[in-house]
């Protein structure tokens, strides 16, 4: 039995009646244009004249005329017994200038998108997307193949079996309600974070968390501190509530409130990573977190403390969160499950300063995609639940040291003259800084040409100049796979020239 071809759908073919245009040649000239873009191809088949009539109601003899002069003119062709098909070789000559071509006047560069004043990077959407394959040193990216797939699918299977189907329909948008109990109980208890699940806002990872609190508190003209170098993602998200954006320095004790103090006295949020700063991998010191606090208490202003992956840490048991210090309820904490467990999940948590708060953020969380995935949250809660959540993370914690300190050994090993590297106590990633004489963008895109992935430290400067270096991503790549990486690092930067 021949197959049967479908029918093209009649959707954009709309006549306007009253017109001083003939009804055929409306339907003549919106046929052409479909075919002309493209949105009609060769071979297809259109709905017979009856169709048309009925669905169009205009007469058959109509419809007619106008595909009688489409097939004259090469665009359409009659099969007996089949119906009216789209010529599949239609004419050089129909292709002219009438063709719909790309407009530069509101062309849109593909390389940044203009948000606010400034220009933020494709890499912000393109960062550690990959189809078929994983490629070294992809920074944030867990360890797939050593997570517990089996234990997920068998919670999904058992609660998919017996789940409700009410629990199918439109929630909470803040979240469900299990999930954030077992998140708040995870943070009172290892993070020592102060808050209730009622405090709790469930989101769909920390770039979403960072939108929100854009959209729902920051207003323009408003001063907002940022940690330089920092996350291009806050960067993006700030920029477009269009506010004053200060850039503060980072060292070794992370980010420098003396400087922010001296130069920016009047401020109303502060953005920090102060567990594992992002990307120097700085921890901030027990001084600074007192001192800013008491800054941000002074001008009133709000801290957002992203706690991205501080559940990595390799010398003694993580840090306390700052939020757990903090006396005057001005923090907002934000925390990621795509780097603890998987990218895919795209889940995370905002902790609000109080559950007075809650109800904005809620609004906000349904106008953007109304709630998170019902069942991914309720298999998630039951994960946590269940203890598999923290015996990942200390199987991994494990894990993840041994597969610094390999990657350390052989970038010494191989490359110590060029790459210059220290352990870092978390995290899933390292610095390595380059020679003065190198440019680490240049390093960058010959790494990339070479089907590798490092990050040149200089693309998250927002004011202060940096040595060249690169951000190299470990956790997610087994010790042949790093071997290999350092062998084509080597390579890219033995043959290096300005």
């Amino acid at each position: 039995m021949p197959k049967q071809i479908e029918e093209l759908p009649l959707v954009g073919i709309q006549l306007n009646f009253s017109s001083d245009v003939p009804l055929y040649k409306q339907l003549y000239t919106l046929l052409r244009e479909a075919i002309l873009t493209g949105r009609f191809k060769g071979g297809q088949k259109l709905p017979g004249t009856r169709t048309f009539s009925n669905e169009l109601n205009i007469s058959r003899n109509t419809v007619v005329q106008a595909f009688e002069q489409l097939i004259i003119e090469g665009y359409l062709t009659g099969k007996i017994g089949a119906g009216t098909f789209i010529t599949n070789d239609i004419p050089d000559k129909i292709f002219d200038s009438r063709k719909t071509q790309p407009s530069t006047k509101n062309k849109i560069k593909s390389t940044n998108f203009n948000i606010g004043k400034k220009n933020v990077h494709s890499n912000l959407i393109h960062r550690n997307i990959f189809e078929d394959k994983i490629i070294p040193f992809q920074n944030g990216l867990p360890s797939l193949e050593d997570f517990p797939f089996s234990t997920w699918l068998k919670i999904i299977n058992r609660n998919g079996t017996y789940l409700p189907y009410l629990q199918f329909g439109y929630k909470d948008s803040t979240g469900y309600k299990p999930l954030k109990d077992a998140v708040a109980n995870y943070l009172q208890t290892y993070r020592a974070v102060n808050c209730t699940a009622e405090q709790i806002v469930i989101i769909n990872g920390s770039q979403q968390g960072l939108d929100l609190i854009s959209r729902v508190m920051l207003k323009e003209k408003k001063n907002v501190l940022l940690e330089d170098p920092g996350y291009f993602g806050t960067r993006a998200s700030v920029l477009s509530a269009k506010v004053n954006i200060f850039p503060v320095p980072v060292d070794e004790d992370g980010i420098n409130i003396d400087y922010a103090i001296k130069n920016y006295p009047k401020s109303d949020f502060i953005y920090t990573t102060p567990s594992h700063q992002f990307p120097l991998g700085t921890t901030l010191s027990i001084s600074r977190r007192l001192k800013l606090l008491e800054y941000a208490k002074k001008n009133n202003a709000w801290i957002i403390e992203d706690d991205y992956d501080s559940e990595f840490r390799y010398n003694g048991s993580p840090l306390p969160s700052l939020q757990g210090m903090d006396k005057f309820n001005r923090i907002l904490y934000i925390g990621t499950f795509s780097k603890v467990l998987f990218p895919g999940l795209r889940l995370g948590y905002l902790v609000l300063p109080s559950v007075e708060m809650v109800e904005p953020f809620a609004v906000a969380k349904s106008i953007a995609d109304r709630q998170s995935p019902i069942f991914d949250q309720i298999v998630l809660s039951k994960f946590i639940e269940e203890g598999h959540f923290t015996k990942h993370i200390r199987k991994m914690r494990m894990l993840y040291k041994e597969r610094q300190d390999f990657l350390i050994d052989e970038i010494k090993k191989e490359i110590g003259n060029l790459l210059k590297v220290n352990p870092s106590n978390a995290g899933m990633h390292i610095v390595a800084w380059l020679p003065e004489k190198y440019n680490d963008k240049k390093v960058s895109s010959l790494a990339k040409e070479n089907n590798l992935i490092v990050y040149p430290l200089s693309e998250y400067k927002l004011r202060f100049n940096q040595k060249p270096a690169l951000v190299i991503g470990y956790t997610g790549f087994n010790k042949n796979k790093l071997k290999a990486g350092v062998f084509r690092l080597k390579k890219i930067l033995t043959s290096y020239k300005n």
